[in-house]
């Protein structure tokens, strides 16, 4: 169960890290320093991803417990 929750965060930083590497180089070809305010459709989407990423993230090890304690009996 530790390792997958392990791999679970390792992926989702990993992403975020890159995600967040994208957009400040988008910034900066762009020429704003700064990051332009998000448009409530990209709010609303950033938290349907959040909630997505939050249920696998609990989802996944709970499975695989499941599995251990069944095939475990």
């Amino acid at each position: 169960m530790a390792v997958a929750i392990l791999v679970s965060v390792v992926v989702l930083v990993g992403q975020l890290l890159v995600r967040r590497q994208r957009a400040r180089e988008e910034w900066e070809k762009s020429g704003r320093p700064e990051a332009p305010a998000p448009t409530p459709e990209e709010k609303a989407k950033e938290r349907q991803t959040a909630v997505i990423w939050g249920c696998l993230v609990v989802a996944v090890p709970v499975v695989l417990v499941l599995l251990y304690a069944v095939t475990g009996l």
